[in-house]
């Protein structure tokens, strides 16, 4: 019985192996941090410290005022998307960039 589901398992996977996916040239991740990128991923990261600093000054439960020390004032977009994550979100509402969205194609330039 044991070699029967052996076999049953390895025909699954290599079923599942020949499978393709709509998002073929998906990447999460991109090769290497360009920083003269418009909205950059240490962009989104200040942003949304930013807004939850803000939402943290205006009381909402659960949100920390953050400011990674890291990052600030080093050479990267972090201060400024701290600094735009803060104004936005400043009358207590969290509000997510439009920009933030994951796409199946990577947007022209990023890298």
């Amino acid at each position: 019985m044991n070699y029967k589901l052996t076999v049953i398992a390895i025909v699954a996977l290599g079923v599942m192996g020949c499978s393709s996916s709509e998002v073929e040239n998906y990447q999460l991740f991109p090769d290497e941090y360009v920083s003269n990128v418009e909205y950059d991923s240490i962009y989104h990261y200040g942003y949304n410290q930013g807004c939850e600093s803000a939402l943290n000054l205006k009381g909402q439960p659960d949100m920390d005022y953050l400011k990674d020390i890291t990052l600030d004032n080093s050479d990267t977009r972090f201060n400024e998307g701290w600094d735009d994550g803060n104004a936005a979100c400043k009358d207590g509402v969290r509000r997510i960039m439009p920009t933030s969205k994951i796409s199946s194609v990577p947007a022209q330039g990023t890298y």
